[in-house]
């Protein structure tokens, strides 16, 4: 999973406390920078003005903006969790995908 974080300017979550709950709920996921060579990105702005840039990326993306998962809003505590379930969703939705024989997705 790569890991794009916004500057920092007004903090409501911190991102990288975030990631952190989310390896400890799922050790098998291994978090990398966004420049790296990942499976899907996790794009995360510490409030909900989302002024992140979104560096452009052919497989799947997660989106966090403050308390918002996707344009979701979820309390803090459950924050972590959230983000999870999402990124599961999606890599579960790439590998069907890729069983139909859709190459194309990470071309």
């Amino acid at each position: 999973m790569g890991v794009k974080y916004c500057g920092h300017c007004n903090p409501e979550v911190e991102g990288p406390e975030l990631v952190v709950q989310i390896l400890a709920l799922a050790p098998e996921i291994t978090a990398v920078t966004w420049e790296e060579d990942m499976d899907i990105l996790l794009v995360i702005s510490s409030c909900a003005f989302d002024c992140v840039s979104h560096p452009v990326f052919q497989g799947p993306v997660v989106n966090v903006a403050g308390r918002f998962v996707e344009r979701v809003v979820h309390p803090l505590q459950d924050l972590p969790s959230a983000i999870l379930v999402k990124i599961r969703e999606k890599v579960t939705a790439l590998q069907s995908e890729l069983n139909r024989g859709n190459s194309t997705l990470l071309d």
